[in-house]
């Protein structure tokens, strides 16, 4: 399987349960070796590259009774650059404020991270992931817990950090993915792309293996044709 992501898409990457999406974004962060071939994140090995990386989990789980502020849970991802000080530094803290600014969560920053909703969360991991200064940003499913409204208000935040950081998104919605990201392709073992926004129906048919009907609501609307599976 060959890819290649260019500084500053969108790209999104959809396709079946294990069918290996979560997995590739483990080892683009090097935290799973390659069986064969390799890796390069701008020119260098997983293991230094990724301190480009950004990266929003599927799954963020934490003891529920644990008392952790916002503020704090984004302070984590500052520690690969603290080094071995045992303090923050200034521009940790700036670092902190600017991230919760850009997900809009600026007044909620003393706040217990139990008492926030599902979408409110989310947007807290990706600020997060936003302090550590990526040049790219992994999300694997971040809408997978939250409603249609909150869904489409983190894609739109997304879009407008795109301006500045490369997104590779992980997704289940064939739907919405299709009006906010820069190229898609479909995973299932193998990789089938058209290396633009286009979903086809020959895309989704090798991928998941089974005749699927998809139509897409946004801008632009798209609608897939009847087409014919082949045996």
């Amino acid at each position: 399987m060959d890819l290649e992501i260019h500084h500053g898409e969108f790209f999104g990457l959809i396709g079946p349960n294990g069918g290996g999406k979560s997995t590739l974004l483990k080892t683009i962060l090097g935290l799973i070796d390659p069986t064969r071939g390799n890796i390069k994140i701008y020119g260098e090995e997983p293991s230094k590259g990724r301190k480009y990386i950004g990266y929003v989990p599927q799954y963020s789980t934490f003891d529920k009774d644990f008392p952790i502020t916002v503020k704090n849970v984004v302070m984590m991802g500052r520690r690969g650059k603290k080094g071995l000080k045992p303090w923050y530094s200034k521009k940790d803290m700036e670092a902190v404020k600017d991230s919760l600014s850009k997900v809009e969560m600026t007044d909620y920053s003393d706040r217990n991270i139990n008492a926030l909703s599902g979408g409110q969360k989310q947007r807290v991991f990706l600020a997060r992931a936003l302090v550590t200064e990526p040049r790219l940003l992994l999300l694997d499913e971040p809408t997978a817990s939250v409603d249609t409204h909150v869904e489409e208000s983190i894609y739109k935040l997304l879009s407008e950090l795109n301006q500045e950081i490369t997104m590779v998104l992980v997704t289940h919605d064939i739907g919405i993915i299709s009006s906010h990201v820069s190229t898609v392709a479909c995973l299932n073992r193998h990789l089938f792309t058209n290396n633009d926004t286009t979903i086809s129906a020959e895309m989704l048919e090798n991928a998941y293996q089974c005749p699927v009907d998809l139509i897409a609501h946004g801008v632009p609307h798209r609608v897939l044709p009847p087409h014919e599976h082949g045996t």
